[in-house]
């Protein structure tokens, strides 16, 4: 596996807010996306398949070969929920969270947890957000944990993230700062840009022994789930 200060080094981005720390929305970026093909998206809906039908969602509501259609999204993301898919399940949840649609929290909490059984590690993450911010369900930062690793597990940056937000609060553990900075550089090495921000805003000089703590550490946690094989971080499946 490829060392993440390599990775950590070449990424800038801007500064995200400082401490306290709050995990970011997990709809802003998924930990995995569908594959998207406009042919094969055409054929699937064709046949009714849930997957490309919530596929074709998650391209209105973020714009991947299509115009932002909010709307179109959501209608999208029911169709396909109703049909059981675990994307699509996921999505609506978010959708509710954010007041995009109606619906309370503990109803995204609900189609998190639907979604969660079938594997999506997004749900897995965005379940852990709601048990660490104690939003349709009550808080309990152990959950959140256990949430956010069964997401990390499975391949979510997000989850990575979310384990470092709680290691920065003291939510649930010991406050270890350098434990948060660990898994925020696994996580921005797999992609996740508000990991990068917490990152920037808060990583010891490089070159310095708190640094370098930092970085043998947050290589021990990408061995653990699998980031940075093969000279890339892996993206899990949705579902």
């Amino acid at each position: 596996m490829r060392s993440l200060l390599g990775i950590f080094a070449a990424t800038t981005l801007a500064l995200s807010p400082a401490l306290p720390v709050s995990a970011q929305s997990f709809a802003d970026q998924p930990s995995s996306q569908p594959q998207l093909s406009i042919a094969a998206i055409e054929q699937g809906i064709a046949r009714g398949d849930p997957e490309a039908i919530s596929t074709l969602g998650w391209a209105y509501e973020t714009g991947a070969g299509i115009k932002v259609n909010a709307g179109r999204a959501l209608a999208l993301y029911q169709k396909a929920a109703a049909q059981g898919d675990a994307f699509g399940k996921w999505r609506l949840g978010v959708m509710i969270d954010e007041g995009k649609t109606a619906g309370t929290p503990e109803r995204a909490v609900a189609l998190f947890r639907e979604a969660a059984a079938a594997k999506s590690p997004g749900a897995m993450a965005s379940l852990g957000k709601m048990y660490a911010e104690g939003r349709g369900v009550a808080r309990d930062y152990e959950a959140a944990m256990r949430y956010y690793q069964a997401a990390a597990r499975l391949g979510s940056a997000h989850g990575i993230e979310g384990i470092g937000v709680l290691y920065a609060n003291g939510q649930g553990v010991s406050r270890d700062m350098n434990q948060a900075l660990a898994h925020w550089m696994t996580a921005a090495a797999a992609g996740d840009e508000d990991a990068m921000g917490l990152l920037m805003e808060h990583m010891p000089a490089s070159g310095t022994p708190e640094a370098a703590a930092i970085y043998a550490r947050a290589n021990a946690i990408a061995d653990a789930y699998g980031i940075g094989d093969d000279d890339d971080a892996r993206t899990a499946s949705v579902n």
